[in-house]
């Protein structure tokens, strides 16, 4: 009030009224002034993104007149397309159903127990052994524990976008690297991965998504379909779905020409939406290498669903223990009450010749994932200063000084970990160990740890290192050495004497010893 009277003793109301009239004038032409300058870049923004995209659109015109024209497609900047290969008829013909096209935000991929049904044929879906499960997906699916090792379970796959991808074809994979490569040419054009889809968008705005139908890599345009509707680059309508309301244009890859006209689409998208050519694009290398169903599973990009538990498999006879033009007849294995001796033989008319496998054999002869932990363990016990490992017929022996620390042997496919240690003191532990202290030739070594999943391999370093810091030992640098050994068939390690041929009459008394 005080401010307005001392105001009104200066100025008359004329020149008040002037005064307001020119300030408002002056703030009307600094606004104006603003809008002109915003409405000038953007317009300079808008002819540098029409003048750069024109040039590609004429770029990928001419191109793909030259496609029509002699009906190949020529090598240069926009080449990478196979000579000959013809457009492929476009139509509404999905290979999965839309009854998922409502579904418009992705679930996490998630773990699933099913519990089949009548009309539920299991045994078309797939088998998945606990023991070839990752630490993850073990925790995932509740099968920590070692009571599952041996436990297998029929189990359906569902392949998210990432998972389709990698398992698809080469040139399916050649088609996606190009569309993807030619969105990173654009300036703030990002793609965004989830389980079933890839999102294309700049900022908030959604662009485009990247799909499977079936086995088809397609890609949905925030374009209007009717306006390609007569043309050849029309795409299939799909406005009527909510999963497609954003971008109602889906354009099935089926070939690498249709690659090339989706490029098109691009460049009209790009224009539609004022965005600008990249100055600087920056090449990244696209991994679409396969994977296994645990890695994508852990990744995400798999659901595994499990139907129930399947059979335990019976264990198969060895396919490298029969002798080749040795002896004919059947495999049979001899009684055996050492735990260390599972030896085979053959029943002939004559009697029974039996074949004595050495250590060194059982190796030789193992599955690659025994010879992976026996190798691996191996490097993980010599790591100890002062061990040193010695090999007999049966075993193999770790000791330091005179004292036996540690054995191994092999049982079937099961490597056996032998350690010097108490077996009771492990009584009720997640190590299910075994005691071996009647055994006379165990007596050093006692508690007995069967090693035969990756689980069991690390418990079996946990093992060593409670047994091995008891005597006083430290572990130390050592370059890791590959122990695991090609295989050998049983005559060439007949030859080699790491096996030995004994043969008995029909009595059981030994007749022959048919070393070679």
């Amino acid at each position: 009030m005080n401010t307005i009277l001392f105001v009104s003793s200066i100025f008359s109301p004329g020149q008040i009224t002037a005064i307001v009239i020119v300030s408002v004038l002056i703030g009307l032409l600094i606004a104006g002034n603003g809008a002109l300058f915003y409405f000038l870049r953007k317009r300079k923004t808008r002819k540098l993104c029409t003048s750069r995209l024109q040039n590609k659109r004429d770029a990928l015109l001419e191109h793909l007149k030259n496609i029509n024209d002699d009906g190949s497609l020529m090598e240069g900047p926009l080449g990478g397309i196979n000579e000959g290969e013809e457009e492929a008829v476009d139509d509404d013909s999905d290979e999965d159903t839309d009854e998922d096209d409502d579904e418009e935000e992705d679930e996490p991929a998630a773990v699933e127990t099913v519990t089949p049904g009548d009309d539920e044929d299991i045994t078309q879906n797939e088998i998945l052994a606990v023991a070839d499960m990752s630490e993850y997906t073990r925790r995932a699916f509740g099968v920590e524990s070692d009571e599952f090792d041996n436990k297998r379970y029929y189990v359906r796959y569902t392949p998210g976008f990432e998972a389709k991808l990698r398992d698809a074809d080469d040139d399916v994979k050649q088609r996606y690297a190009e569309l993807a490569t030619e969105l990173g040419q654009y300036k703030g054009v990002k793609i965004k991965s989830s389980f079933r889809q890839q999102r294309i968008y700049k900022g908030r705005k959604t662009l485009g998504i990247i799909l499977f139908r079936g086995k088809t890599l397609c890609v949905a345009f925030a374009l209007d379909p009717k306006e390609y509707a007569e043309t050849k680059y029309r795409g299939i309508d799909k406005s009527d779905k909510k999963r497609f309301a954003k971008t109602p244009m889906l354009y099935k890859l089926t070939s690498a020409r249709r690659v090339e006209y989706a490029k098109y689409l691009i460049v009209q998208l790009a224009d539609a939406h004022t965005i600008v050519l990249a100055t600087q694009v920056e090449q990244k290398p696209v991994d679409l290498s396969q994977r296994t169903p645990d890695e994508l599973f852990v990744a995400g990009g798999l659901r595994i669903a499990i139907l129930g538990e399947a059979p335990e498999l019976e264990p198969e006879p060895e396919p490298e223990l029969t002798v080749e033009d040795t002896v004919d007849g059947p495999m049979v294995e001899a009684a055996s009450t050492d735990d260390e001796t599972d030896e085979l033989a053959v029943e002939t008319p004559e009697g029974r010749i039996v074949f004595d496998r050495s250590f060194a054999a059982r190796i030789i002869q193992a599955d690659d994932a025994l010879k992976a932990r026996y190798s691996e363990l191996k490097n993980y016990i010599l790591a100890y200063k002062g061990v040193r490992a010695r090999t007999s017929w049966k075993r193999e022996t770790f000791a330091i000084g005179r004292n036996s620390v540690a054995t191994f042997a092999v049982r079937g496919k099961t490597l056996m970990l032998y350690l010097a240690t108490d077996p009771s003191r492990f009584d009720d532990t997640k190590y299910k160990v075994e005691n071996m202290s009647e055994v006379a030739s165990r007596r050093k070594t006692p508690l007995l740890f069967r090693v035969r999943s990756d689980r069991r391999t690390a418990y079996a370093k946990q093992l060593i290192d409670i047994v091995l810091a008891e005597k006083g030992a430290v572990r130390a640098e050592r370059r890791p050495q590959d122990y695991t050994v090609p295989y050998r068939s049983t005559d060439a390690l007949v030859k080699r004497g790491l096996i030995k041929i004994t043969q008995t009459d029909s009595k059981g008394f030994a007749r022959t010893d048919k070393n070679k």
